[in-house]
């Protein structure tokens, strides 16, 4: 039983970089394919974007997000201040928080206000 456990455990040890690697690069480049995320875009009047990968979705959210929101495309650079890559929600969605300028709110997002809730929220900050 004492071999039976150790092996588990080495196993379990070795799946963990794997596990890591496989999320770093479901959130790596700016690059990817359009067509493999659903934004919920609400820049004129919140100043916020807000993009979530299709393959990180459950069915379930999946099918509600992509009712109500647009698919293959991207947040748009122009006007950002920055953004959160793995900001955690709530409800447990994990997706990337952009933030604009020039929009309908009184004030504009602050960066440092930004970070200090993408942090809080589990995510990491981009400038720009």
């Amino acid at each position: 039983m004492k071999q039976f456990m150790t092996k588990a455990y080495l196993l379990i040890i070795g799946l963990i970089p794997l596990f890591i690697l496989q999320t770093g690069a479901a959130y790596s480049s700016a690059d990817e394919d359009p067509k493999g995320f659903v934004i919920c875009e609400r820049i004129k009047r919140q100043g916020i974007c807000e993009e979530y990968r299709l393959n990180m979705l459950s069915a379930t959210d999946r099918q509600l997000i992509t009712k109500h929101c647009t698919v293959g495309v991207r947040c748009p650079e122009e006007d950002r201040i920055g953004y959160c890559s793995r900001f955690k929600d709530p409800d447990g969605l994990v997706f990337d928080k952009h933030y604009y300028s020039g929009t309908e709110k009184i004030h504009d997002w602050d960066a440092s206000t930004i970070e200090e809730t993408c942090i809080s929220s589990g995510g990491k900050f981009h400038k720009g």
